[in-house]
């Protein structure tokens, strides 16, 4: 098996800022050309507050690019990795694998969350299939670590 590198979706995060951006710049031109001009948008709260979501998003997609988070999927070993280091899981450590069932049927859409329970850790590692890229083949891949016998159980 070659590696399989699963990096983290930042597309919610861009058509969000898009989002405010658009709806930011119809209200500026909206109310500064009907409203009594430009200048009165200083005194308007919804300015502030669209303003305050642009940075609050614009910081978050900063944070997101910054750190650059990904799985990667080896013969022996799961890697997660980003920019500030990576911690390695060999699958010996890995004591139980729950994957949890999807809630609506109907969409292709994975909303699915892994949990890993850990040797050395207290806590279950959890990683939800729906931030990263490939959600499906992400599942498919711990579902054949849980299950190395089986091909292709879903």
């Amino acid at each position: 098996m070659q590696d399989k590198i699963h990096k983290y979706r930042m597309d919610f995060y861009y058509q969000a800022l898009v989002t405010y951006l658009l709806f930011f710049a119809g209200y500026v031109l909206f109310s500064g050309t009907i409203g009594k001009s430009f200048s009165a948008l200083y005194n308007d709260p919804i300015f502030y507050i669209l303003i305050l979501f642009i940075i609050i998003f614009l910081i978050i997609v900063i944070i997101k690019i910054f750190r650059a988070p990904m799985i990667i999927l080896k013969d022996d070993r799961i890697i997660f990795r980003n920019r500030f280091g990576e911690r390695e899981v060999v699958f010996a450590d890995i004591l139980n694998i729950k994957i949890g069932r999807r809630k609506k049927r109907d969409e292709e859409v994975t909303y699915r969350i892994i949990k890993l329970r850990l040797r050395n850790r207290r806590k279950q590692l959890r990683i939800r299939a729906n931030d990263f890229e490939r959600g499906g083949e992400l599942i498919n891949e711990f579902l054949r670590i849980k299950y190395p016998d089986v091909k292709d159980k879903q």
